[in-house]
Order: C-alpha cells, then sequence, then structure tokens
C-alpha cells in the first residue's frame, strides 16, 4: 500500500546497516514508517552463505522491530552451527538499533574454588542522552549477594565523569566477634575484620571555559584485599583502570598498594603562568590483625593472635595545596623571571602535620657565548617555611616555626656540528649526524635541615656541587621518494655522559680506609630505530672504582600492520639505592627484571598473545599469561591462561558481533 506505506513480505530478510544486523521472517508485515512485525524470525550478525550453517542466531515465534528502538523478540531459542541449541528465553530484547534503550544486558557468570558459582545480570538504564545508569546484581555462591552500580554523564565537550561502586556482605569470614578464623587470603597471616566489603571509584573532568579545569580522582575501597581478591567481570580491578585509562587518560593505583588516593584537583591557564589548587585523601587500608604462633597443638586457637604494631602516625592528608608557577621577560633586559611557589597544609589526626610554604624565584638568561656556543644561566633563592603542629599522642621536639634557605645555580654552554653523509642504500640517499657536546653545572646550597620535618621529596634538598659532561649524537635519514618528495625520519640517538661531584673531591679523608669517590658511573645511552615500527633503547652504566656493569636496560618494541607486535624490557641494578647520576654506592639488594609481551596474528582468523613479568633476584614470576583468540566474520572466542603469586586462572568469552561479549566463564585456583 503505497499510500499508507504498509505491506507484508515473505522468506525476507532487512539487513539494518548501521548494527549490521540481518533480520529475516517467513511472513515480515511493515506496519509504520520505521516498524515491522516477524513471524518464525531470525536475528544475527552473520551473513549467510550458500552451503554454509549460520554459525549464531536468535530464532524467535514473533518479533516486533522498530529501526530508531529495540528487536523485542518472543519465545527465543539462541542457536549455533545452524540447529545446536544453548539456551531459551520467553522474551529476551535485542540491540538491534540505533539509539540507546534500557533493558538487560547479557549476564556474567563465573566459577572458583574460593567464591563458588558467580552470576550477574547487568540492567541499563537509558535516563537520559547524555547520561546513564547501569546495575550489577549478581550473587557467589560461598560469598553472598554482590550489588553494583555504574553512572556516566557527558556535560559538555570537555566535561564528563564515570562513576562505579560494588558492595558484598561477605560470608566468608576472617575475623569475627572478637576471634574466629575460617580463611586467611594469600596465607599471609594477615587478617581482615569487616564483612562489608565495598569499592568506590570514578573520574571526572569539567571545562569551566576560559583554561580552567577541575579532575577529580575517587578510590575508596574497605580493606587491602578487595582490589585483588574480587578481581574479575566488568566490576573487577582490571576493567575498571582500563576503562579509566581509555577514558581519561589516567588509571587506577595498582592493586596491591594499601593506601588509595582520592583527589579534586582545579587548573587554571594563562600563556606564561598556571595556577593548580589541590586537596588529596590517602585511605589506609592495610589489615591489622596477625595470627599468632600455634602452641602446638596443631590448631590456631583463641587468643593466638595479635594487632599489627603499626606507627603512631596515621595517613598524611593535603588540605589543600596551591601552587602557582610561571615565567616572564623582565622588561628592558634578556632576563626572564621564573618562579615556582607552594602552599600546602599537611594534615593527618595522629602525627605530625604542619602548613608549608615555599617560594623559587630564578632569573634566567642566555649566555653571552657568541660565535659557535651557546648556553643559558639560572640563578634562583628558595625559601622555606613551617608551622608544625601535632596530634594524638605525637611529640615535636623542635620550635614549631621552622625555615630553610636555599641557593641554587646552574650553566651549560654547547655547541652543535651536523654533516650528512652521502649513502645510496634502497631509498635512503643520505645519513645526517648532528653532534651536541654539552657542559653541565649544579649548584645547591642550601641551610641545615635536621629541624624540618620530613613529607615529601621538598623538605630534603640534595647538596649539589656537580659538573657534568655529555656527548649527544643524533643521527637521521632521509631520501627522496617516488615522485621526488623529500623525506626524512629520526634513525637513532647515543649519549655519553658523566657527573664529577667536586663537593666530594674536597672532602676531608677523616677514617682510614676511606676513599673520595667523585665520579659517578660512566653512562651510556643507546635508541636506534632500524624501521619506523621497531625501537631498541639500551642504556647502561660502568662504574669508575670497579670497572664492573652497575646498571643496564633493555627496551624493545616492534609492530607490524595486521597485529603483529612484541615488546621487551629487561632491567638490572647491582644496587637498587642507585639513583641519578649515579654516583658509587653499595647501598640495596641487587634487582633483575624482565617485562616481555607478544602478539601474533597466526592465521586470518586466529591471533595468540602472550606476557610474562619475572624477577630473577627472587626468582619470581610476578605474572604470566597466554591467550588465543578465533575471531571469523560475526563472532569471536577468547582463551587466557593467567598465573600469579595467588592463583592460575582459566578463562573463556564468547563475544557476538553487534553484542559484545556475551558469554563469560572463569575458573580461579586450577
Amino acid at each position: 500500500d503505497l499510500n499508507s506505506k504498509t505491506g507484508t513480505f515473505y522468506n525476507s530478510t532487512i539487513f539494518m546497516a548501521d548494527t549490521h544486523m540481518f533480520i529475516t521472517g517467513d511472513e515480515v508485515v511493515k506496519t509504520g514508517d520505521f516498524t515491522y512485525d516477524l513471524k518464525n524470525g531470525t536475528v544475527s550478525a552473520c551473513r549467510a552463505e550458500e552451503g554454509k550453517n549460520i554459525p549464531w542466531i536468535f530464532k524467535s515465534s514473533r518479533a516486533k522491530l522498530t529501526v530508531d528502538g529495540m528487536a523485542r523478540l518472543t519465545n527465543v531459542h539462541f542457536v549455533v552451527d545452524g540447529g545446536l541449541p544453548l539456551f531459551y528465553t520467553p522474551f529476551l530484547t535485542f540491540p538491534a538499533k540505533t539509539k540507546r534503550e534500557t533493558g538487560f544486558l547479557f549476564p556474567e557468570w563465573s566459577h572458583s574454588s574460593r567464591d563458588g558459582f558467580g552470576f550477574m545480570t547487568p540492567f541499563f538504564v537509558n535516563i537520559s542522552p547524555s547520561s546513564d545508569v547501569t546495575l550489577y546484581p549478581g550473587f557467589y555462591d560461598t560469598r553472598g549477594m554482590l550489588y553494583g552500580g555504574q553512572y556516566r554523564y557527558v556535560a559538555a565537550e570537555g566535561s564528563h565523569g564515570n562513576f562505579m561502586f560494588s558492595h558484598l556482605r561477605d560470608r566468608l569470614v576472617e575475623v569475627e566477634d572478637g576471634f574466629k578464623f575460617e580463611d586467611d587470603y594469600k596465607r599471609d597471616n594477615l587478617l581482615r575484620r569487616t564483612k562489608n566489603r565495598y569499592w568506590l571509584r570514578g573520574k571526572a573532568d569539567h571545562d569551566f571555559g576560559n583554561n580552567l579545569i577541575a579532575k577529580l580522582d575517587l578510590d575508596l575501597v574497605s580493606d587491602q584485599d578487595y582490589l585483588q581478591e574480587l578481581d574479575g567481570g566488568s566490576l573487577g580491578y582490571e576493567m575498571s583502570s582500563d576503562l579509566f585509562l581509555k577514558e581519561f587518560s589516567r588509571d587506577l593505583q595498582e592493586e596491591t598498594i594499601s593506601a588509595r588516593e582520592s583527589s579534586l584537583q582545579f587548573i587554571k591557564s594563562w600563556s606564561n603562568m598556571v595556577l593548580t589548587g589541590e586537596f588529596r585523601n590517602k585511605q589506609d587500608t592495610a589489615h591489622d590483625i596477625r595470627l599468632g604462633t600455634d602452641d602446638g597443638d596443631g590448631m590456631i586457637d583463641e587468643g593466638e593472635y595479635s594487632f599489627v604494631s603499626g606507627s603512631n602516625t596515621s595517613p598524611l592528608q593535603v588540605l589543600p595545596r596551591i601552587e602557582f608557577n610561571g615565567r616572564t621577560p623582565v622588561a628592558g633586559t634578556p632576563l626572564s623571571l621564573a618562579w615556582d611557589s607552594e602552599y600546602v597544609h599537611y594534615w593527618r589526626d595522629q602525627g605530625l602535620s604542619a602548613h608549608r610554604l615555599d617560594l623559587h624565584p630564578q632569573l634566567i638568561t642566555s649566555l653571552p657565548a657568541g660565535g659557535w656556543f651557546e648556553g643559558m644561566l639560572t640563578g634562583g633563592l628558595r625559601e622555606t617555611k613551617y608551622q608544625v603542629t601535632t596530634h594524638g599522642e605525637s611529640t615535636w621536639a623542635h620550635d614549631r616555626f621552622q625555615e630553610r634557605l636555599a641557593n641554587d645555580f646552574t650553566g651549560n654552554i654547547a655547541t652543535t656540528l651536523l654533516r650528512e653523509f652521502d649513502l645510496g642504500l634502497g631509498s635512503a640517499d643520505w645519513l645526517e649526524h648532528m653532534v651536541r657536546p654539552n657542559l653541565l653545572y649544579e649548584y645547591v646550597t642550601r641551610t641545615q635541615e635536621k629541624d624540618l620535618p620530613s613529607f615529601d621529596g621538598a623538605d630534603r634538598l640534595a647538596m649539589k656541587n656537580w659538573l657534568t659532561w655529555e656527548l649527544n649524537n643524533y643521527f637521521g635519514v632521509g631520501g627522496a621518494g617516488e615522485n621526488g618528495d623529500l623525506w626524512n625520519r629520526n634513525f637513532g640517538t647515543l649519549k655519553i655522559l658523566q657527573t664529577y661531584n667536586l663537593q666530594e673531591a674536597r672532602r676531608e679523608i677523616v677514617t682510614v680506609g676511606d676513599r673520595r669517590r667523585e665520579w659517578s658511573d660512566l653512562r651510556f645511552e643507546f635508541e636506534v630505530f632500524p624501521v619506523e615500527q621497531w625501537q631498541v633503547r639500551y642504556q647502561t652504566n660502568l662504574s669508575m672504582y670497579d670497572k664492573k656493569i652497575s646498571r643496564y636496560e633493555l627496551v624493545t618494541k616492534y609492530s607490524l600492520a595486521g597485529g603483529h607486535s612484541f615488546a621487551i624490557d629487561y632491567e638490572y641494578l647491582r644496587n637498587s639505592a642507585m639513583a641519578a647520576p649515579y654516583f658509587y654506592t653499595n647501598s640495596g639488594d641487587s634487582r633483575s627484571d624482565i617485562e616481555a609481551r607478544f602478539s601474533a596474528r597466526l592465521t586470518d582468523t586466529v591471533q595468540a598473545t602472550g606476557y610474562i613479568n619475572k624477577s630473577f633476584s627472587t626468582d619470581h614470576t610476578v605474572e604470566s599469561a597466554f591467550g588465543l583468540t578465533y575471531k571469523p566474520h560475526c563472532w569471536m572466542v577468547e582463551f587466557e591462561t593467567t598465573e600469579s603469586a595467588k592463583e592460575r586462572r582459566v578463562m573463556i568469552i564468547f563475544s557476538l558481533d553487534g553484542i559484545g561479549r556475551a558469554f563469560r566463564w572463569g575458573k580461579g585456583n586450577v
């Protein structure tokens, strides 16, 4: 009927290009401009191929379809490989749509020896075009009900937020009603005392306009083991952290850190100045009960436990911190004035607190060397004032008003030499070599600091009288393309540098066997890009006093179009206390670690991935994983096995095009 734009079609298919869905019916009745009723219909993202079974379809006796809405199916069977039914449901709302709509998402289930069988049925609520809520009701049969929720909003470009909350009334008790021991997670003898376990996390950015932005980060958790123990599924640590990193370019603290931080920042910027205000909260989630020693009867009895003896200080809060930094030219002179200024109120309810004001103005000018040389001179004064307060049982033996004065000076002189060499190798016609020798002098002197409190790195300034020489080499290659267009790219760098401590060289020898060690390690830093997709970086230190290698690091990354990539990061430190510029030390233990990952596309439909993080110094594998992904044209299955210090886990995930992750099965402690 051309007037009403309605009609009936038989054995017909509707193809929805936006979602790439094929919807078929023995009888398709067009009831309006964009609405259809179907009898004996199917829905799938897989196209039918002659002589082959459709990988997966939803079969229904009746269906109603609104192109801008949803497909609502009745008497539904999910069928794979043309005829194998996997589950049945009397009703199903299917996302054959171009707009978001309230409804159930596909459920998640899991199984582990610790949690038992787990099931979760997410429910999506479309509040408005710019906000939504997802509810996550679920349960673990050995632990109890798990509740969760997620709220997202977009207020304007650059203004958006994402907040998540989860709560478990845990039946798996470690400590309750004085003393009751049922389980010790990680077998570390540290026991939690809470049954109401929760995790609140979220991030938000807001652009107020006129170069004023705010950033909010929330991370509050009930106990130190929650993030590691309940880490699977949509509410787990890994998926939450990856989500925030993708959406806000900042992720969560590592799940093993017991001191969780939340913060609120305001940042106002001008062309040459930045004003920042910050509030920061630190939450200590560490357990405070430790199991005692067995008295010989083979059991941990009542009374055989104790409170962990800790310090008499509570976490340090920032209430608030205000920073004002900038740089501006001084009119009529070759000078510019730079300043770093900070006020911070460090507060805690047990221990030392303080108001601290730190002012650091500097004058900067280019070095009038002329000719072939260039350089920069910087001189500054720094004054830091404290008002110290005590809380709880803490005491302070010095005057509550303290201050420190410091002077600093930095100067460098450098030159640049450049030459091009003919290559005639393939498409590379020339090699460009730039040599930049640089001499850097750093000087810092200050008044004594023994009467100052210590809250962060600004409270202790290193005395410097250092002279550093650098030999920097930069390499580039270039040539002419097929059309005569010139091209060039970075090929690599080679840097050699070393620092001389003038203060150490003048130090008085006071004991037999004492010796001056004024030279830092000789450092070599090498980076090369053999091809644009391949990076190799190697750094190593040679000690001047025992002629041994004290440090080296190898980083290599390689990627190809089509899904092939690998990366290796290997680091060795002879003494873990080593820090730039790497003066001689024998403090700390030896450390040797490797982190490697790869991804390889074995066929058009099969991809393999692997990951390992291992400490050779402790012969301990932090985490390793291997995965296989099989992806035909309309569905995907992922297999992954991981091993960490706490457990081995196997995960199988089925995903359907147009739907996402539809079936997830996992088992821990295997």
